[in-house]
């Protein structure tokens, strides 16, 4: 075999790598200028994480303050305008004309009942879906939208009503003329200043 020319049994040198000096020389600035910075990033560094501390901490006493100590500011009734679901003083004005019409002629049942249903309607015109079919007098006169005027108002014609139609009882012109006198109550604006 060693007679054959043709067979090699010494390799030559292998070929030195190609030198990549301006690598190296660019990893050594590198290190350089982050030894030469090190003192600033430690210190940003640290500031950095005092902020995240601070904002947590701020957090979460922000939380405990809304929990437990902060109070809602009273609101100044008389400095509010009264809300939406005020009824129509004008509307009011002629549904008393018609209702004292109908008591004139001795329709005094049908005219405490008229102010039932306009005062649930002047309800339910302001604030749609609020009165469900299903509710009594009662429920209505007990929904948070009242105020405590609007609300013994209206329960004291739900009452009368609810005394004629379940009871038994005639209404006479006793009884209308506090349903009248509790709807006027009912329908002045200043009555409803306080309402949610």
């Amino acid at each position: 075999m060693k007679r054959d020319d043709k067979l090699q049994f010494e390799l030559p040198p292998a070929p030195e790598p190609p030198k990549l000096d301006w690598l190296e020389n660019f990893f050594k600035g590198l290190a350089k200028f982050i030894d030469l910075i090190m003192p600033i990033l430690k210190i940003i560094f640290f500031v950095g994480l005092g902020v995240v501390i601070a904002l947590v901490l701020y957090a979460i006493a922000k939380v405990i303050y809304e929990t437990r100590f902060k109070r809602e500011a009273k609101e100044i009734a008389e400095d509010m305008p009264p809300p939406l679901y005020v009824p129509d003083q004008d509307q009011a004005r002629i549904l008393l004309e018609d209702v004292d019409a109908m008591a004139a002629e001795g329709r005094y049942e049908e005219a405490v009942h008229e102010l039932l249903f306009r005062s649930i309607q002047d309800i339910d015109i302001r604030r749609p879906n609020t009165i469900r079919r299903s509710l009594t007098s009662r429920e209505i006169a007990a929904l948070e939208i009242l105020t405590p005027e609007t609300r013994k108002a209206f329960a004291t014609i739900g009452g009368v009503v609810e005394t004629s139609y379940f009871g038994g009882k005639t209404i006479g012109r006793e009884e209308f003329d506090i349903c009248r006198a509790a709807y006027a109550q009912f329908a002045q604006k200043s009555a409803w200043k306080q309402a949610a």
